[in-house]
């Protein structure tokens, strides 16, 4: 008996300490419990950025959905000029496309305002955009949706659909002038933008190209673009009786002038010297000088010399030695205003056969043109009429 309640004794006492030692764990638990709870935490964050990061990438048989950036540059690449809304196209875009793109791309200004087409094969070219929204019968379309740029563009691009050809050489042109802006020169003189001359009734045919009407446009045919020959004065001081210049003045082809004499010497303001012409036979004085005060010299005609000075020809329109940058025709707007002295007259209501219906006279004569995007002369400043 004794020796069971001995043992019992010591059962007792082993299971007192257990639970002792249960206890105290149980103490310290909380602090252990809340540094888990802090590193499960950062875990589980972790671990959900991993899976976010792999949801966004599409597993192998999936596509990814484009962004809206890049969803934007697609619905562009529809559009044959996405930013005819905004600007005025140029010649050079227009030149490079077909008459059907011309086409597509005019009507592609109205459709952007959700015009509805009778044409079968407009309406399927635009019904198979992502952008387009026909929600405009044609007899419903008002003009008034359309702003400056639009309205401009459409008439460029009816030009070009109407006059291809011509426009590209139109372009040619103005191409010339816009790069030779203030120093271009053309038949008969001093000019800054260009010069045409041409004749509107046959009593200028004599000496002038006769205009011609062309539908859509006036052609001014073989006029010419040049602009003056500079030469330094090192060049000027050596020439002499003898030498040859080979020049042209703008209105025909190179020639060859021989020097003959030095008729007058003025420092290094100006040298005379008089040339023979070997096209029209007879002895021409002529000057170096700065005729046009930009600090260069060019050689001009002469018009009156006496022993110790001389006259520039026709001051106000200076003949010079040039070089020819064009020659061919201009085409003027059937809009085209000339303007002589300041009072403006349309070349359409003027342009007659008959001098005699021809308020101001029977040719134009203009130095300083204005040229639309296309290369079509709008605006002419007559310096001579009639």
């Amino acid at each position: 008996m004794k020796k069971r309640w001995l043992q019992g004794v010591i059962i007792a006492a082993v299971v007192c300490a257990s639970l002792a030692g249960c206890k105290k764990t149980a103490q310290e638990a909380p602090s252990a419990q809340t540094e888990g709870a802090g590193f499960m935490e950062s875990g589980t964050a972790a671990k959900k950025e991993e899976e976010a990061a792999k949801a966004s990438v599409p597993s192998s048989g999936e596509e990814s959905m484009p962004s809206a950036q890049e969803e934007s540059a697609g619905i562009q690449e529809e559009y044959l000029f996405p930013e005819s809304n905004t600007r005025l196209l140029t010649g050079e875009e227009l030149g490079q496309l077909s008459p059907e793109q011309l086409r597509f791309a005019r009507n592609e200004i109205y459709a952007r305002h959700g015009r509805m087409f009778t044409s079968p094969e407009l309406q399927a070219y635009f019904d198979s955009k992502s952008w387009y929204e026909g929600t405009v019968k044609p007899e419903d379309f008002s003009e008034n949706l359309l702003n400056g740029f639009e309205k401009e563009n459409i008439e460029l691009i009816k030009a070009r659909e109407d006059m291809g050809d011509i426009l590209d050489e139109a372009g040619r042109y103005r191409v010339i002038m816009e790069e030779n802006e203030n120093g271009i020169f053309g038949t008969g003189g001093l000019l800054k933008y260009g010069r045409i001359d041409a004749a509107m009734s046959d009593g200028y045919t004599g000496f002038l190209p006769l205009l011609k009407d062309r539908g859509s446009c006036y052609q001014a045919p073989d006029q010419s673009i040049a602009v003056p020959v500079y030469y330094q004065w090192d060049f000027i001081k050596n020439v002499s009786p003898g030498d040859e210049l080979t020049i042209t003045f703008g209105w025909d082809d190179e020639s060859v002038y021989t020097v003959t004499e030095v008729l007058q010497e003025h420092g290094k303001e100006a040298r005379v010297i008089s040339v023979f012409s070997s096209r029209d036979q007879w002895e021409i004085p002529m000057v170096f000088t700065d005729a046009f005060g930009n600090g260069k010299y060019v050689l001009a005609y002469v018009d009156e010399i006496s022993d110790d000075s001389y006259v520039i020809w026709n001051s106000d329109d200076i003949s010079c030695a040039c070089r020819i940058l064009y020659r061919g025709d201009f085409y003027l707007s059937k809009d085209c205003i000339i303007d002589v002295g300041g009072e403006e007259f349309s070349v359409k209501d003027q342009w007659e056969y008959n001098m005699d219906k021809n308020s101001f006279g029977g040719a134009i004569y203009g130095d300083i043109m204005e040229i639309d995007a296309n290369g079509l002369i709008t605006r002419i400043r007559q310096q001579i009429a009639g």
